[in-house]
């Protein structure tokens, strides 16, 4: 697969997660995705500094 690098945080601040996951699951078809959840208290330092390395590779940045 060719496509983009496209990071999903997911925020759980979106009411219609049904669509999101949805919309997020056709983009997965064409894209190279990677979801971290955001909303998670239990996420570690290291956790977050994986995020964060994605965040500044990614081509494209999906807040949900």
């Amino acid at each position: 697969m060719n496509g983009m690098d496209v990071v999903v945080l997911d925020t759980a601040i979106f009411p219609d997660r049904e669509t999101l996951d949805k919309a997020i699951e056709h983009l997965q078809k064409t894209q190279r995705v990677w979801r971290f959840d955001a909303a998670h208290t239990g996420n570690s330092d290291r956790d977050w500094d994986q995020a964060l390395l994605r965040l500044l590779e990614a081509g494209r940045i999906i807040v949900v």
